[in-house]
């Protein structure tokens, strides 16, 4: 009778963990992108668990896995909250914002910031330059810029709910009538034939702006950005330098042939 016990238990076991991935791939599938303490809540487990699910489920092609979390593979990527935005790949996005502000960024230079949550890890590093003067469009880097110091010009428009990026014709009109140094901007997916993609056609309006008006032009991304698809382009990849981190071979060969890119070196 022993051997049956167990081969209940067995399949009792497989049910639960059935069970616990379609919450998952649902709660995923609903909310684009979150992290994984929110999993170990919603599915009350820890998250030595829900990691070794997300690796599962990322092999089975139900979702991708990113730093801290897991994001939807079903539509195109949609804007998601600042609280969850700021806190994926953390680290990593500071090691390339203290990159391109210590090596693209000079006393007395005027640029401008946009309103991803890489560029704003810049700020810190640029009080350490005389002189330097922000324009943006991101209400969080505003203040923050305000805070450290730093001479500031926030522009105005129509306030994004979700990214709290200022957006809109009011936006655009203002940043058409200056020239930057260098523009300083985010981006949600580069793709195989170079096109650098974010998911509001509003927001690309204003990042396609912030690089014609500016001397030079930077995309700050990490890597999870490569491959990725969005409804919106708003540059090419041989239109901008595209600071990233070190790079695998697989990510490089999912790249354009040519593009200009400055790896960060940890």
């Amino acid at each position: 009778m022993k051997p049956k016990a167990n081969t209940i238990f067995f399949e009792v076991k497989i049910m639960l963990t059935e069970e616990r991935r379609s919450l998952i791939e649902n709660y995923v599938n609903e909310h684009e992108l979150c992290r994984v303490a929110e999993l170990c809540k919603l599915t009350d487990t820890s998250e030595s668990t829900i990691r070794r699910d997300l690796i599962q489920m990322e092999k089975s092609g139900i979702l991708k896995r990113v730093h801290g979390g897991a994001q939807s593979v079903k539509n195109f990527s949609r804007d998601v909250s600042q609280n969850v935005r700021f806190n994926l790949n953390h680290d990593t996005k500071i090691e390339i914002a203290k990159y391109a502000a210590e090596h693209f960024v000079h006393s007395g230079d005027n640029i401008f910031i946009d309103a991803g949550t890489t560029t704003y890890e810049m700020v810190p590093f640029l009080a350490e330059i005389p002189d330097v003067k922000i324009i943006t469009n991101g209400v969080e880097t505003a203040l923050c810029s305000l805070n450290h110091g730093i001479e500031t010009i926030l522009i105005g428009g129509k306030v994004k709910d979700d990214t709290h990026a200022v957006i809109g014709q009011t936006a655009l009109k203002q940043i058409k009538g200056m020239n930057f140094s260098a523009s300083f901007i985010g981006a949600n997916g580069i793709e195989k034939n170079g096109n650098i993609t974010t998911p509001d056609p509003e927001e690309s309006a204003i990042k396609a702006a912030e690089i014609v008006q500016a001397h030079k032009a930077y995309v700050l991304t990490d890597s999870s950005k490569i491959g990725e698809r969005n409804f919106a382009v708003f540059a090419n990849a041989e239109d901008v330098c595209v600071i990233i981190n070190k790079l695998n071979q697989s990510k490089k060969k999912a790249l354009p042939a040519g593009i200009k890119i400055e790896e960060v070196q940890k």
